[in-house]
């Protein structure tokens, strides 16, 4: 191979490589949390189970993401849920579709802080590819359940996606399109 062709034959592998290599394009940035999880006004009065869970929160606030993980060194939405319920001594089944199945309805509007939500958003399909709200599911995908959160209040929830532990508006459109449901466990009804 002559030098000129050798050359050529160089810048095209080289940005053939740099055309690649931008391909991937950056890591999606890390959601902007809305804070930390403010405390309820006070703690007179108020159920002891509420107060426990409340403290549990900010334990788990920032915490990293880990797929069957229910502690503060890393965990996934259902053991996130679990591990806040058992703080405040209701035992709670680990999954998110065996959450959904326990527990009273709650209508959207009735929600209060203790409530957990649940949402079809990441819910997968045949084992690979990751499910989205508002593309094209399989039939009986609306009615799926595979992600939750704990209701904070005022429209905020805080849950364990992918990004770790953080706070999220029920508002937004992923989380409006993809709600599915709420459930309360207290005993008390409360």
């Amino acid at each position: 191979m002559d030098g000129r062709k050798f050359c050529c034959a160089v810048v095209m592998l080289v940005g053939a490589a740099l055309l690649l290599a931008g391909c991937g394009g950056p890591p999606p940035p890390r959601p902007k949390p809305l804070g930390p999880v403010a405390p309820l006004p006070s703690t007179m009065g108020r159920n002891p189970q509420e107060v426990a869970m409340e403290r549990a929160l900010g334990d788990f606030y920032g915490a990293p993401y880990k797929s069957g993980g229910c502690s503060p060194a890393g965990v996934d939405c259902s053991g996130l849920v679990q591990a806040l319920y058992h703080q405040a001594g209701v035992k709670l089944p680990r999954t998110v579709a065996q959450q959904f199945q326990e527990g009273k309805p709650v209508e959207r509007g009735e929600l209060h802080f203790g409530d957990v939500v649940f949402f079809n958003r990441y819910c997968q399909t045949q084992g690979r590819e990751v499910m989205m709200a508002g593309l094209l599911a399989p039939p009986g995908y609306a009615d799926e359940v595979c992600h939750n959160g704990f209701y904070l209040g005022g429209g905020r929830f805080i849950h364990a996606s992918p990004r770790g532990v953080f706070i999220s508006r029920l508002n937004a459109e992923v989380w409006r399109v993809s709600y599915r449901g709420a459930r309360r466990y207290l005993p008390d009804g409360k």
